[in-house]
């Protein structure tokens, strides 16, 4: 979904452009337009586009708001908003392709938008400013998958010297989210490592298996383990069980 500062028509034309110059391979063009839905063909599926001339319920982005990391002052911003569109696609894609062509498709809606205020990535429950989706679409989707923007890395503090955390938005790519406790290092170490992870299985498919030991050389033993998410997901995780670590830990600043 797209935020809008204000309830303005979708401008569809200006769309349809900002698709062919950054996207030219995508081949769209206008399918039905009635100022307020739109529906544009592309060369794997369909873009339909939808103005919603309201806000977002507030109960769906509190708490992305309160735990955003790519927006400064969310909540004070995000409270503003008038309207929003509803970005989808119907593509036989699959899940990785899907994400990369509906992160397009919705950098265009940005650009095309003046009011344009940023992006709430509903498959992760994340919110994104304007101008930070657009440099992650730029930059980072012709190198690889954009994870900062597709999933979620929650983690914290658990005691003053474990961490704990999770993942949200790996079942939309096709994969089984993740979630540690009693992780042994700082907040900012789970994240980068929960990264690697995910970066690791959407190159290599689902590689790591129910009970699978990982770890970043042969002295480091992360065990896998399927099991129910403890974190409120209605779904089953990988859960990422610290049993050994390396001779030097990965962690510690040399």
């Amino acid at each position: 979904m797209v935020l809008l500062r204000d309830t303005a028509d979708l401008p569809v034309p200006r769309i349809e452009q900002e698709l062919r110059t950054r996207y030219p391979e995508l081949d769209a063009a206008i399918a039905e337009s009635d100022g307020a839905v739109a529906v544009l063909q592309l060369k794997n599926g369909r873009l339909m586009l939808a103005c919603m001339p309201c806000q977002i319920p507030w109960s769906d982005l509190e708490g992305p708001c309160a735990t955003s990391i790519l927006w400064k002052d969310a909540a004070d911003e995000v409270k503003t908003h008038a309207a929003h569109v509803v970005v989808s696609v119907a593509t036989e894609l699959n899940p990785v392709e899907q994400s990369i062509l509906l992160t397009q498709v919705t950098t265009a809606v940005l650009a095309a938008c003046d009011s344009a205020m940023g992006v709430y990535w509903g498959n992760a429950t994340l919110l994104v400013p304007k101008p930070v989706f657009v440099e992650f679409a730029e930059k980072m989707l012709p190198e690889g998958p954009p994870l900062h923007i597709w999933v979620d890395f929650r983690v914290g503090w658990q005691t003053a010297g474990t961490s704990a955390g999770f993942t949200t938005g790996m079942t939309a790519l096709g994969h089984m989210d993740m979630e540690a406790r009693d992780w042994p290092a700082k907040p900012s170490d789970l994240r980068d490592r929960f990264m690697t992870f995910a970066l690791y299985v959407l190159e290599n498919g689902p590689v790591i298996k129910d009970r699978d030991t990982i770890g970043q050389d042969a002295s480091e033993k992360i065990r896998a383990v399927y099991a129910p998410g403890t974190f409120g997901q209605n779904a089953r995780v990988i859960q990422l069980r610290y049993e050994a670590a390396p001779a030097k830990p990965w962690w510690k600043v040399w």
